[in-house]
């Protein structure tokens, strides 16, 4: 698979934030799919530019982020312990799922843009295969609700 825009890595996104059967409909389960996505992410990306170099691009995927969903911009300092992106699924819980999956995977487009930009598109592409691999298989759709 090729990357080859933002409009790939959104359709990739979905595509891992999509509720699968068993899941409860709603803002709590997007919040959970969101926060094992983003979990999966960062185990796989950590061995190659460190967890503050997660915790960094998480941080500028948010902020960049915030320009089209406003809602997730932080109002209090983070708890001792919290990640950055421990305060996005704060917010993910109390929105629309509707608004909430489009914010994910806008947050998910830009991490990963940025990842292409410093390590390049094909290790990047190998290490979301790694991820989440469910997403890059011809039966991704099996198990999952539409």
């Amino acid at each position: 698979m090729t990357i080859l825009g933002t409009a790939e890595l959104q359709r990739l996104a979905l595509r891992v934030l999509l509720p699968t059967e068993g899941d409860a409909p709603g803002a709590d389960a997007l919040a959970a799919a969101a926060h094992r996505a983003y979990d999966d992410l960062a185990r796989v990306t950590a061995p190659l530019i460190g967890h503050i170099g997660v915790a960094a691009i998480t941080d500028r995927a948010l902020h960049l982020a915030q320009r089209e969903y406003p809602w997730m911009a932080r109002t209090q300092v983070p708890a001792p312990g919290e990640g950055p992106f421990d305060h996005f699924v704060t917010f993910l819980k109390r929105q629309d799922p509707v608004i909430a999956t489009a914010a994910a995977a806008a947050v998910f487009a830009t991490f990963i843009g940025m990842l292409v930009t410093f390590i390049g598109e094909p290790l990047t592409t190998g290490l979301l295969r790694k991820a989440w691999p469910d997403a890059f298989s011809d039966a991704n759709t099996r198990g999952r609700k539409t």
